[in-house]
């Protein structure tokens, strides 16, 4: 069992990086108060690819936008001024977000060289660390998302830095954004957390209490030599 938790485990961290850094870790819905604009957006999202309702980011896609920079050489703000109300959150949530990858990577190679209960248990107590962190990830993320939805940064501005899509660009005049929501890349991270803390419990009761077969004994029969006189 110490055999196998030493390689499962290291292989459930990696793919919780991978996870975080590749899956969607933000979403993004547009609309519109008014059932109508809805209605019309949504008519419009179906006619024309430039134009989407639900917007979904992960952090290897916000990186390569970043180095990329605005698709419009010519836009008159950079992306710090437009998003200046939330880069304060942004900064917070990035560096927070990487420590929990780094985190997990941590664990990754803790739980390889656990072959002793006191390491078994670094291995729980790092993953509570990353929970912690996850935590506030939550509470700087939900900080920024309620001041998008509010409607503090400017969204045409923004939508004109990310997309050469002049109609996308005009439909921001009449929506907003109705939903910000951390997504599938974040969680899946939150949840590795906990599963290899509960895995961790589990392998270490296994270890400590292992698994065997009942074995019977049969009483053989003893022979007895009569001696006759």
């Amino acid at each position: 069992m110490k055999t196998a938790y030493r390689i499962v485990t290291p292989i459930l961290a990696l793919g919780a990086v991978a996870a975080g850094f590749f899956l969607k870790l933000f979403t993004f819905v547009i609309g519109s108060t008014d059932d109508q604009i809805n209605s019309l957006v949504n008519a419009v999202s179906s006619l024309f690819s430039g134009i989407n309702t639900t917007y979904e980011y992960s952090a290897f896609e916000i990186i390569k936008m970043i180095i990329a920079g605005p698709v419009k050489e010519d836009a008159e703000k950079s992306f710090s001024e437009v998003a200046a109300p939330i880069m304060s959150d942004i900064v917070a949530f990035a560096v927070l977000f990487s420590i929990m990858l780094l985190i997990m990577l941590a664990v990754a190679v803790l739980s390889a060289l656990a072959n002793s209960k006191k390491k078994r248990i670094a291995v729980i107590c790092t993953c509570a660390g990353g929970l912690a962190v996850s935590l506030a990830c939550i509470v700087v993320s939900n900080s920024a998302f309620a001041k998008i939805i509010a409607g503090e940064v400017n969204l045409t501005e923004l939508v004109s830095l990310i997309s050469d899509s002049v109609i996308a660009t005009l439909a921001t005049v009449i929506v907003s954004v109705t939903s910000a929501t951390l997504s599938a890349g974040f969680y899946t991270v939150f949840g590795l957390f906990l599963l290899i803390i509960i895995w961790t419990i589990f392998s270490s009761f296994l270890i400590k209490n292992p698994i065997q077969k009942s074995k019977t004994y049969k009483r053989k029969n003893v022979k007895r030599t009569v001696i006759k006189p």
